[in-house]
């Protein structure tokens, strides 16, 4: 079954990560109410130590890869938790994404990053390595950042979560990215470039694109990686008057894309791929 959005709004429960997509994946229309599956480990400890529910209450499943499920709570031990599947669903993919290949900046406005990333549907992080970066997260950084995206989806109602990727070097992302496609944009964050990013997103005609931004540490990109950057197709565009801090630029440019993927949702009749 599929349904539109990732959560009903007649019906809001809690919402809990329940990293098996094959459990729920399996579970269809004609099964529903026989299966049960077990919760564990930290969301388990919340719904049951936090939130302190009882055998009867319900609660939201999603995997992060677009299967959610309303689910009722028939039995529990002290780091458990089985629950049986009500309803389910998936959650399509959207048709157009947003990767942000970013330098992270210090502390938690690494987390801040990619907790509203995640609330604006940024589907990919790209951590960058550049001459510059003072900021190299280890496994420990990296799992925090996992944590981040994951409360950020609970939070938001959001089904699918963003892939964040190990620590990349720029070369390597702009080997990945610097094929020409139509249907493809490399955008540079520059705060001196001429067109602004509002300009950028304008001359794009059709929406089922997918937008590379590449945000450079707080000293910037060198001469030489900004040099490679355009050698690969990348089009600098200015966010803003002020030369703005990592995070800040990440959620610029998401805002802007965001805002212009839901005005082409509006605008564009269903079906429409854009001219």
């Amino acid at each position: 079954m599929t349904r539109p959005q990732s959560a009903r709004t007649e019906s809001p429960v809690e919402r809990f990560f329940f990293p098996q997509p094959l459990q729920l994946a399996s579970v269809d229309q004609a099964t529903v109410g026989q299966v049960t599956v077990e919760l564990d480990g930290s969301e388990a400890h919340h719904l049951l130590h936090v939130l302190r529910a009882k055998v009867g209450d319900r609660v939201g499943l999603f995997n992060g890869q677009g299967d959610e499920a309303v689910a009722e709570l028939i039995n529990y031990r002290k780091r458990s938790a089985e629950l049986r599947i009500l309803d389910c669903w998936t959650t399509p993919a959207e048709p157009d994404e947003l990767i942000l290949a970013t330098a992270l900046p210090k502390g938690d406005r690494a987390r801040w990053l990619v907790e509203k990333a995640t609330e604006l549907g940024v589907t990919r992080i790209i951590p960058l390595r550049t001459a510059r970066s003072v900021v190299e997260p280890g496994e420990g950084k990296m799992d925090k950042l996992t944590q981040a995206a994951i409360a950020a989806c609970k939070q938001c109602g959001r089904s699918r979560l963003p892939r964040l990727d190990p620590l990349t070097t720029l070369s390597d992302v702009l080997r990945e990215f610097s094929a020409t496609s139509p249907t493809q944009i490399l955008l540079l964050a520059d705060p001196y470039a001429q067109q602004n990013v509002g300009e950028l997103f304008a001359t794009v005609g059709s929406w089922h694109q997918t937008t590379i931004a590449l945000i450079g540490p707080e000293g910037g990109f060198t001469a030489d990686e900004y040099s490679a950057a355009i050698a690969a197709g990348a089009t600098p565009a200015r966010l803003s008057p002020h030369i703005l801090r990592i995070e800040t630029a990440a959620l610029a440019i998401s805002a802007a894309w965001e805002l212009r993927r839901s005005t082409k949702q509006i605008t564009e009749p269903v079906g429409t791929t854009g001219t």
